[in-house]
């Protein structure tokens, strides 16, 4: 008998402590400290001084240094991530999907997280391989869980029924960005997004692209770092790398966050994310779900049942949990519609969820909550 917990997880946060550096709050008070940098001679500098390069991602480098000389060259912070710690298949109609035959099969979604349970009986038939980004190594089992919870809303198995998720036959190409205690780095998740598009070699359109049908991001900042606008020059190596994917076919599916009527947080802020918010198995937002300009659609995020570490499974709430409903559906879009591109299926989903709240697009729901059966039947323009 597989044993069972009951958690409730308000989504993996982005803490933001500042956007200007942030030295004495960096690397656990051991003398380092995490910068980013945009230019040659920044890099050079800092190398001058001592500085090593530990992360890079087209025009962004991370680099490592002291507290003293990070402080000296003025370069911006590189942001700590933190993790915050099946009715709902039959509530977006994904089960009458897979009833007419269609579970995603062939379909491929990268999940960015805290990594992948591959040992467990709901998701080792899904795993595709993936790479981890916080050990810098080809290996990202998850020591934390969130990941696998994540990954099993999309594609588990349904060893245990209440667990299937919403395309079981679809593949996940796992990256790690998270460490066991949830922390991780915004460069790791920059360089992440351009893997999951250009594979290996980071070179797009070679033989090792991926091809992947959408990432799935249960990311987002806390506040202040909410958004009821969009927020796309905050962050501009990030907004860059979305749109980046956007532009070659690869829909990026994204947490609004948890902050409720403060807004949306950071990626799910940005135009080019495709943003999700959380209801209830009845269909009404949460009080918690982020609100704002920016949320696009809604999925059930209340009390999801997936898989976590070693055998177990448990029961969790986020919009971390409504994301990857999302992305599943994707999968289930693509797979009745190969030809599709990013924006014909993000029409797809949008036009046909269910409307909810004010008519027409709202800052709580956005078009509507999801709806699986519609958008893997909607002949988009």
């Amino acid at each position: 008998m597989r044993a069972k917990s009951y958690l409730v997880i308000l989504g993996v946060v982005l803490v933001v402590s500042s956007l200007a550096l942030a030295i004495a709050a960096q690397a656990g008070g051991n003398g380092k400290a995490r910068v980013i940098a945009h230019t040659d001679k920044e890099v050079s500098d800092a190398v001058e001084k001592g500085c090593k390069v530990v992360r890079e991602a087209k025009t962004l480098k991370a680099l490592l240094c002291s507290e003293d000389v990070a402080s000296s060259l003025g370069l911006q912070e590189d942001l700590q991530v933190f993790a915050m710690d099946s009715g709902a298949n039959a509530q977006i109609k994904a089960d009458l999907v897979q009833s007419s035959g269609n579970s995603g099969e062939g379909r491929k979604v990268i999940v960015l997280d805290t990594g992948y349970n591959y040992n467990h009986a709901e998701l080792s038939s899904s795993y595709l391989g993936g790479k981890d980004f916080v050990n810098s190594d080809g290996d990202p089992l998850d020591d934390n869980g969130h990941g696998s919870h994540v990954a099993g809303i999309i594609t588990a198995d349904g060893v245990d029924a209440r667990a299937r998720g919403v395309a079981p036959a679809a593949g996940i190409i796992a990256g790690k960005v998270l460490s066991s205690d949830g922390s991780g780095y915004f460069s790791d998740v920059v360089a992440a997004i351009y893997w999951a598009v250009d594979g290996p070699d980071g070179i797009a359109n070679t033989f090792d692209d991926f091809n992947a049908d959408a990432i799935s991001l249960s990311l987002g900042t806390s506040q202040p770092y909410t958004y009821k606008g969009f927020c796309d020059t905050i962050l501009p190596d990030l907004t860059n790398a979305i749109k980046y994917s956007r532009d070659r076919n690869v829909i990026v599916v994204v947490a609004a966050g948890n902050s409720g009527g403060s807004g949306v947080s950071i990626p799910g802020c940005i135009s080019y994310s495709t943003t999700v918010g959380a209801v209830d198995g009845k269909d009404k937002i949460t009080t918690w779900s982020g609100k704002g300009n920016a949320v696009d659609i809604s999925a059930p995020g209340v009390n999801i049942y997936s898989s976590w570490l070693g055998t177990s499974y448990k029961t969790a709430s986020g919009t971390s949990m409504a994301t990857p409903m999302v992305s599943g559906t994707v999968a289930l879009v693509k797979s009745a519609h190969p030809e599709y591109t990013a924006a014909q299926i993000e029409s797809a989903l949008l036009n046909t969820a269910k409307d909810l709240g004010k008519s027409g697009k709202d800052t709580s729901y956005g078009w509507g909550r999801i709806d699986a059966y519609g958008a893997a039947n909607y002949a988009a323009p």
